[in-house]
């Protein structure tokens, strides 16, 4: 200990010293975990095999099918038709949508460790997820997340963006292994998450899965439930 300084000071010292590099009052976070189910509905069978031109005409009357949620899933499913230029056949793209809103300060563990603390900083710092239940009957190449201001309700309203991406979701399996979103570290959906929880707002998360589904393979149905954990880390 230095000469004059008494412990009273050292002390002072030292957490002022941890304060400011070592984040002293820094603290995670965890949000809510956030569920959604896609549901791509109880149709049976494989998609028909049409020939087609350079355009999709022949297919829009050709592949119907229904996509329809099962009633009371708050699903969106839309489906759209198209023309392989390379194969000369039909295929179905199957938008699956599905949206949830995060209430910060109706979060318990944001509130109890917040509480009514000014916040110097926000940082997203990583979204895990699992898949509990999973019933499609085809394979998921991705599950894209998206984020944007409350009342958003499609990942192309103003203010939304693509915050990252799951790994491939095999048909028919669950994944109760936590695993964690591909996310660009410059994703602008970042600071929509950040700048409504440094503001105390809520924010919204969109999951969109957009298979393709060509001619022989089976006719989406079944669904798909998704978890997703967000984990902040706040300046206090």
């Amino acid at each position: 200990m230095l000469r004059g300084t008494t412990p009273i000071h050292a002390l002072a010292t030292v957490l002022l010293t941890a304060s400011l590099g070592c984040g002293l009052l820094d603290t995670d976070v965890d949000l809510a975990p956030q569920t959604f189910t896609l549901d791509f509905g109880q149709q049976t069978g494989t998609m028909p095999t049409i020939a087609c031109d350079a355009n999709a005409g022949a297919c829009g009357g050709a592949m119907t099918f229904d996509a329809s949620a099962t009633a009371g899933t708050p699903t969106e499913v839309d489906v759209t038709v198209g023309c392989d230029g390379s194969s000369r056949q039909c295929y179905a793209l199957v938008n699956a949508r599905a949206t949830t809103t995060v209430a910060v300060l109706q979060d318990d563990a944001f509130s109890s460790k917040v509480a009514r603390h000014a916040l110097s900083f926000v940082e997203l710092s990583d979204v895990a997820y699992t898949v509990p239940v999973n019933t499609v009957t085809f394979d998921i190449p991705q599950a894209d997340v998206y984020a944007g201001p409350a009342g958003s309700t499609r990942e192309t309203d103003p203010g939304v963006a693509r915050l990252g991406q799951t790994e491939p979701i095999p048909a028919g399996t669950p994944l109760t292994e936590t695993q964690h979103l591909i996310i660009d570290v410059n994703s602008p959906a970042r600071s929509v998450i950040e700048h409504a929880v440094e503001n105390k707002q809520d924010f919204v998360f969109i999951v969109v899965a957009s298979p393709r589904m060509d001619a022989g393979s089976p006719v989406p149905a079944g669904s798909l439930q998704i978890v997703v954990s967000p984990k902040l880390k706040v300046g206090l």
